[in-house]
């Protein structure tokens, strides 16, 4: 009898055991993942702050860049500069400062647009230089249309959605058209913007695809020479531009785009910061005010996780070469 109730407690006291060790273990467990969590939210606030570091900076250089110049091209420092140090012990920080006024602004085609029709037509232009299908052109002009039925062609898709009839916040959004796929996409990128319908194409920094969308009669060679005479100061202004022979052969206005300027105001921030493994990135819209000079944070998007460059940008392409400094 006495064996059966020594082996009984000897049961309890294992189970006793088990059940410590599970409840010590679970506590061991979630001690680590507390520990995680906050170690996490440190990284993520620490990281939130280099990048606005970066942003702050970059605003400053922008306000200091408009009151030397009043124009913007792709040689200027803000351009050429892409920084990366270290702000403290194991951290890198790294930006880099893109022009969003150089790209063909998709907002061209919305009701809004002071030049709807000629904007449909430099898209279609393009989009066949890229080789892409002209129909995404005249779908994105539908997209915005009040008149148009286009809203009924999405309503069998899954989940159903709407046209917007309202111009683009942001670029990802030509994924809604059917038209688009993630290929083409891509493509279109780094040649679109979706910006303000009222603003215009910087000619000192769109690339020559760009350029030459801008009217049927400028062919791929007419192209590379206006970029090629910018030079690396730019055109001062956009007659400086429109003097080109091209033009002056074809002076008919309504034959091209014609919202056109040597400025910019639009400006998109890629900052990652990292510590170890960890990476934290985020993509800035900045505005600056041409008449101040002031720059403002317009909009904030953290699910990029690469920067998208301008087409054709001698920087990020090879072509550029840092000029020397002059000793006084």
């Amino acid at each position: 009898m006495r064996t059966k109730q020594g082996g009984f407690v000897l049961i309890q006291v294992m189970l006793v055991f088990a059940i410590l060790i599970i409840v010590a273990a679970k506590m061991q467990y979630e001690q680590r993942i507390q520990i995680e969590r906050v170690s996490q939210q440190l990284f993520v606030s620490q990281a939130q702050s280099y990048i606005e570091s970066a942003e702050d900076v970059a605003m400053v250089g922008l306000y200091v860049d408009s009151q030397y110049s009043t124009t913007d091209h792709l040689y200027e420092l803000w351009n050429t500069t892409n920084s990366i140090f270290p702000p403290s012990p194991g951290w890198l920080l790294s930006s880099q400062l893109h022009d969003l006024q150089g790209r063909f602004n998709v907002n061209w085609l919305a009701q809004s647009s002071p030049d709807r029709d000629s904007s449909l037509k430099a898209l279609q232009r393009l989009l066949l230089l890229l080789e892409l299908e002209e129909d995404i052109a005249e779908e994105l002009y539908n997209w915005f249309s009040s008149e148009s039925d286009s809203s009924l062609s999405y309503a069998y898709e899954q989940p159903a959605y709407a046209a917007s009839k309202r111009e683009m916040a942001d670029l990802s959004e030509l994924l809604l058209l059917k038209a688009v796929s993630f290929d083409g996409y891509q493509t279109l990128t780094p040649y679109l913007s979706a910006l303000p319908a009222d603003s215009s194409l910087n000619i000192n920094t769109a690339p020559a695809l760009v350029i030459q969308s801008i009217a049927a009669f400028i062919d791929e060679s007419s192209a590379e020479g206006l970029v090629e005479s910018r030079g690396e100061e730019g055109f001062s202004s956009v007659d400086d531009f429109l003097s080109a022979s091209i033009f002056r052969q074809n002076n008919d206005t309504s034959k091209y785009l014609n919202q056109l300027s040597v400025s910019s105001s639009w400006f998109e921030l890629y900052s990652e910061a990292s510590y170890g493994s960890r990476l934290l990135n985020c993509t800035t819209l900045l505005y600056r005010d041409n008449d101040s000079g002031q720059a403002t944070v317009f909009g904030r998007n953290q699910s990029l996780n690469e920067p998208n460059p301008i087409a054709d940008d001698p920087v990020y392409i090879g072509t550029y070469t840092e000029l020397p400094i002059e000793e006084e």
